[in-house]
C-alpha cells in the first residue's frame, strides 16, 4: 500500500488508510509512541499507556482551602515580577 508524504507546517505527514486503521485496531484522538524501526526507515506506531492518578477528583478537590488563597499563605513564595505591585 503507497502513501504519499505531504507537507503539515514545518512537519511532514500522510493520510493512514481505513483499512491500516481497522487492522491495526488505531484510535482518533489516542496518543501513540513513534518509533524508528531501524535504518532502513521503518518505524511502528506503539500506543501510549495513560497513568492513573492516585489521587480521585474529591480528594483534590478536599485538599483546596476554603476563601481566597493569597501570596502570603503560600510556602516559600518569594514575588517575582508585576506582583509586587499590589
Amino acid at each position: 500500500m503507497r502513501v504519499k508524504l505531504s507537507r503539515h507546517g514545518n512537519s511532514l505527514g500522510f493520510v493512514v488508510p481505513a483499512r491500516v486503521v481497522r487492522e491495526a485496531g488505531l484510535e482518533v484522538g489516542r496518543e501513540y509512541e513513534l518509533q524508528l524501526d531501524g535504518p532502513e526507515g521503518g518505524f511502528r506506531l506503539i500506543p501510549v499507556q495513560r497513568r492513573r492518578s492516585r489521587y480521585t477528583a474529591e480528594q483534590l478537590l478536599a485538599g483546596i482551602p476554603e476563601g481566597t488563597l493569597r501570596y502570603e499563605d503560600v510556602p516559600d513564595y518569594v514575588p517575582v515580577g508585576r506582583e509586587l505591585d499590589s
